[in-house]
């Protein structure tokens, strides 16, 4: 009799865990909607709607021009997070839960810093950095993810910066043609020494053919500069 008293027992401790079981899973299951939800809405995000929230970290507050700089120095993209192609991390939308108790309401505008090719540009890895706006220009960083810019992205990006940029680079490469090239491919005079007037005239003819080809190439591929793209929704 004690023996089916206490199968009786553990059968509802049993049954207990069960349920709880259930809960459990019925709550994560939940959880994970209301991810998914979370993440559609950053992905359909097309219009810029400003969301004031107080008691930010200002750490993490950046103004519009301080972005722009950043987007110039290292040709990147600052658009809306409906453009973006990839997936959203977790770890992005743990934050936007708790910006979003914090706001008291839900939020639905973001924006996205990232290298061109991480959008579904117009016409057409670096990793993203999301935002929410907060108005008066200003910036809230919500997440990065991925790895950091590397070192060398600043300085791949700086001829694309603006004209003068681009045409200190070409003139850099005929100088460095102009300095390399072997005497007997530019003048065919025998005595001719390594410095001279036939070198000069060299650099120029190099700067010519670098800037006609660097001219034909831009206009090709509708190539823009940094200064006008940060913030384009077209490829080129």
């Amino acid at each position: 009799m004690n023996m089916n008293a206490e199968k009786e027992r553990l059968e509802q401790v049993l049954t207990g865990q069960h349920r709880l079981l259930d809960e459990v899973h019925q709550l994560l299951a939940e959880a994970d909607k209301q991810d998914e939800v979370i993440r559609a809405v950053v992905l359909s995000s097309n219009k810029e709607r400003a969301v004031p929230i107080t008691g930010l970290d200002p750490q993490r507050v950046f103004h519009r021009d301080a972005i722009k700089a950043l987007c110039v120095k290292n040709r990147l993209r600052f658009l809306d997070a409906g453009l973006f192609k990839g997936p959203i991390p977790s770890g992005a939308v743990h934050a936007i839960r708790q910006l979003e108790r914090q706001a008291g309401q839900p939020l639905i505008s973001y924006k996205v810093m990232a290298p061109a090719e991480r959008f579904r540009l117009c016409d057409s890895e670096v990793d993203p950095l999301l935002f929410i706006p907060l108005g008066a220009d200003r910036y809230y960083l919500v997440h990065k993810w991925g790895n950091d810019l590397k070192w060398y992205r600043s300085l791949l990006g700086w001829p694309f910066r603006g004209p003068v940029q681009l045409a200190l680079v070409v003139l850099a490469v005929a100088l460095v043609l102009a300095l390399v090239m072997p005497t007997w491919l530019i003048t065919k005079d025998p005595q001719a020494v390594h410095w001279g007037a036939h070198r000069v005239l060299f650099f120029f003819w190099s700067a010519m053919v670098c800037a006609s080809f660097t001219v034909f190439a831009w206009f090709a591929f509708f190539g823009q500069f940094s200064a006008q793209a940060w913030n384009s929704r077209y490829f080129n």
